[in-house]
């Protein structure tokens, strides 16, 4: 039942306002929470307290203040309870992920962990939630709330082993948390046919589910000798969803002879995720090392809830969940279903991947997740942001182990550049090593793996495919520290979501498991043009000869827009266009000088007045890997080598057939003929086409950028991946076009729809920073502002700025931030009792 606000506003007392409200005597600082809010521009708050407590009830409360329901729905979700406010929803999303989510039962695991976060950490929770509540008490009512979550009946004040909860939702977010309708849809067989389970499962997505598509970054760490005018520089540009609970949001922290850090977070996360303090500066790329293996069971035959390990048989575990869905009348219906697991974990339905995937007689699929219980995260990011140095911050990574699945990139004040992987990675004997080096290379089992993309199959019923511990993880069976990929530089470090083995193009990572991705194989296409970028900026037009990088030109890496494929395949594909201008396809013969004249006056970028742009996007999604973001190897005349990795595969594969039966003139045709069906001409400007619509009723704001699969730095584009689990998104997509990345939809309802490039995901929170003698400086973009809220004045005004490429200042200093002070809140409120 949700507590009454009047009662909460008197249980918390009321807020007070610098300037607005004495008090005859100090208050005992140890009965009060006593935090300043001082907000610069675009809403950015930058929060300073005595004690750990008060910053959290700080933090909590700025959060609360923008983005009330964004957490507030999280909460609800992973409590099980969308159904029993929103309904079972559309193909039973909301029913699939009660069920998984009570099965996993993280308030539970939460308070069995709870005890053992550090005080500082159990401070930073407590304070937060008390500042969260706060914030909710002070509306006075549902109809006061923000209007993503306006008069919902689901939006409730949290308590600290919910918000603990919620960051063990946030560490599996790219292992467990992408399993959790496969969780809820696996059944035992019937009649020795597949499983059918208690309810629909909804498609699943091979490449979001098993890779780590749908999240990602670009990372760059430049030390001294890459740095001019700078002892050091990071260029950080994570791609996210800008939409739901993934958006990120900037905030500075500061207990003075304590802590000073600043850059950008997560709604529910009283700490600092990218950013950097006045030594050192970090961001993270998503990892492709593996944060969970599944294990294929073998199944008694005649009974399929018992399965072989070693000499025995298990039985599997069992538990039944009940779940309480709205009806379209406004009543509740239980629904209630079994779930399954093994001692290695959950059971999960796969059988939309492929049916030997599914629970059969013989066999079923058991994950088993490297970040389960991983409670340690605001731990982690809490010692990363105190220490002041690049050992120091080593040794934080080494103490709390609790780095999830992001890469990280680092740079300090002497000039230093690092990159290291620390997630959370199963520890293989060499036996089960070496199977499943050889097996998924095999024509069974490389799809799951997708060339390292994609994930680790084991046999269950061997203990040798166990995890093996080395007794130095605070997780057990884990890789530890001093054997994870790392390096520490004076040149430069970068990721870009391929794997550790190129961190630096002169001194390879090798050597390692294969469990932490793959190495002598080929790199993606933005991975290809961002090694580009930062081995030869100079052939790329972005430095002298030195290579060396000043702030502003690391800031043109983003805003320039170029991409790989421009550079490598445009004038080819053109040489062959106006060789051919005429091809006879079956429906008749087609003219190409539409699309010759739009590649020949393409600039090769992608700015919002660049012309031609999305044809290149158009042809190249015919040789796009299916749902990924890797080109297929025909495309090329030169094949990948491993000593030429960020330069191969290149060129346009020769054709020396009849033109009409070229792939490369076929594709480019078809290009043509998709654009001309939609209305849009070959040579029409990317900001006519390319934009986001925020909410519904708001004006498209044009964007420059592109897709991964194109070989950008600044990715925009749509995605919605499966790990993003908010029903509050804002921005309009539309729908999708088969065989192309236009979206269709009737905005003005004439019947017709138009087909456009609406994005929702790609750059958010971009750092641009600086370390010279004087010490920090910075410049970032948050794409989509400091709100999830239509109705506030920060939900758009980033966006706005970003469209224009308008990089903005961070400001640290206590004289910057006073000189730009826009607002001042000093909230002095009466401490909750600890529970």
């Amino acid at each position: 039942m949700r507590t009454p606000l009047p009662l909460y506003l008197a249980l918390f007392g009321s807020l007070a306002l610098a300037g607005c409200q004495e008090n005859d005597s100090e208050p005992d600082p140890a009965s009060h929470y006593d935090v300043t809010l001082t907000y610069t521009e675009q809403g950015v708050p930058h929060i300073k307290a005595a004690d750990y407590v008060s910053l959290g009830f700080g933090v909590g409360y700025a959060h609360g203040e923008e983005n009330l329901c964004t957490l507030s729905e999280q909460i609800m979700k992973l409590q099980g309870d969308k159904s029993r406010w929103l309904g079972a929803g559309e193909q039973q999303r909301n029913l699939l992920s009660d069920l998984g989510y009570r099965s996993l039962d993280l308030p539970g695991q939460a308070a069995s962990l709870y005890d053992k976060l550090t005080p500082e950490a159990r401070d930073l929770i407590e304070g937060y939630v008390a500042g969260f509540n706060h914030s909710l008490a002070g509306r006075t009512s549902p109809a006061d709330y923000p209007s993503p979550c306006r008069e919902a009946e689901w939006v409730e004040p949290i308590t600290p082993v919910q918000l603990l909860a919620y960051h063990l939702d946030l560490a599996q977010l790219a292992s467990g948390r992408s399993f959790i309708s496969a969780m809820a849809s696996a059944q035992p067989p019937t009649n020795g046919t597949l499983a059918r389970a208690a309810l629909p499962a909804p498609e699943l997505d091979p490449v979001s589910l098993l890779t780590s598509e749908g999240i990602g970054s670009n990372g760059w760490a430049l030390g001294a000798d890459r740095s001019s005018n700078a002892n050091s520089l990071l260029l950080g540009n994570p791609h996210f969803p800008w939409d739901g609970e993934l958006r990120f949001f900037e905030q500075h922290l500061q207990i003075p002879g304590k802590l000073n850090v600043t850059g950008a977070t997560m709604m529910g996360f009283p700490a600092i995720l990218i950013g950097f303090n006045e030594r050192l500066g970090w961001t993270h790329t998503v990892s492709q090392s593996k944060r969970f293996t599944l294990y294929q069971l073998t199944l008694d035959p005649d009974n399929p809830l018992r399965y072989r390990y070693g000499d025995q048989w298990r039985e599997m575990s069992q538990k039944e969940i009940t779940v309480q869905v709205r009806q379209a009348d406004g009543s509740l219906q239980p629904h209630v279903q079994t779930l399954y697991g093994s001692h290695f974990g959950p059971l999960v339905n796969l059988a939309s991947l492929s049916p030997t995937l599914g629970w059969t007689r013989n066999s079923a699929i058991s994950l088993r997740d490297a970040n389960a219980g991983n409670y340690r995260m605001l731990e982690q990011w809490l010692a990363m942001a105190k220490a002041q140095s690049t050992p120091a911050f080593f040794n934080a990574l080494a103490a709390h182990q609790g780095v999830p699945w992001v890469n990280t990139l680092l740079v300090d004040k002497s000039g230093q550049a690092s990159y290291v992987d620390a997630t959370q990675v199963p520890r293989l004997g060499a036996r089960a090593e070496a199977w499943w080096r050889a097996a998924s290379q095999t024509p069974q089992l490389a799809p799951i793996w997708q060339d390292g993309e994609g994930s680790v199959l084991l046999p269950g019923n061997d203990p040798d495919f166990e995890w093996m511990d080395s007794g130095q993880t605070r997780t057990p069976g884990l890789v530890p520290l001093s054997q994870a990929p790392r390096q520490i530089r004076s040149d430069y470090v970068y990721n870009a979501n391929s794997s550790h083995w190129l961190t630096n193009l002169a001194a390879p990572l090798e050597g390692y498991s294969i469990l932490y991705g793959p190495e002598q194989t080929v790199r993606s296409p933005r991975t290809r043009y961002n090694a580009q970028l930062i081995s030869t900026p100079d052939a790329m037009g972005l430095t002298g000869a030195d290579r060396r990088f000043t702030l502003q030109t690391l800031q043109q890496v983003l805003t320039h827009n170029g991409s790989l494929f421009a550079r490598e395949l445009r004038e080819p594909l053109l040489a062959r266009c106006e060789a051919h201008p005429q091809i006879l396809l079956t429906g008749g013969p087609l003219d190409l000088t539409p699309s010759c004249n739009a590649l020949a006056n393409w600039d090769g970028e992608y700015q919002l007045e660049s012309q031609g742009a999305h044809l290149m996007r158009e042809w190249l999604t015919a040789f796009r890997t299916s749902g990924h973001r890797d080109i297929k190897d025909e495309l090329f005349a030169i094949p990948f080598n491993p000593a030429q990795a960020a330069t191969t595969p290149n060129g346009l594969a020769p054709w020396r057939g009849a033109p009409d039966q070229d792939p490369a003139l076929l594709a480019l045709a078809q290009a043509q003929q998709r654009l001309q069906a939609a209305g849009i001409a070959p040579d029409a400007a990317l900001g006519t086409l390319q934009f986001v619509q925020k909410a519904a009723g708001l004006s498209p704001i044009p964007l420059p950028g592109g897709h991964s699969f194109e070989g950008l730095f600044n990715m925009v584009q749509t995605n919605l991946p499966s790990r993003s689990t908010s029903s509050l998104a804002n921005i309009v997509t539309g729908k999708a076009v088969p065989g192309t990345t236009l979206r269709s939809l009737d905005d003005d309802g004439d019947g017709q729809a138009e087909l456009r490039y609406r994005a929702n995901y790609g750059s958010s929170f971009v750092l641009a920073l600086q370390f010279d003698p004087n010490g920090p400086r910075a410049e970032r973009f948050l794409s989509y502002g400091q709100s999830h809220d239509p109705e506030s004045p920060h939900f758009t005004d980033q966006t706005e700025l970003f469209a224009r490429q308008q990089w903005q200042p961070m400001r640290f200093t206590d004289e910057e931030i006073a000189a730009h002070r826009e607002r001042t809140l000093h909230l002095k409120v009466p401490r909750v009792a600890r529970p």
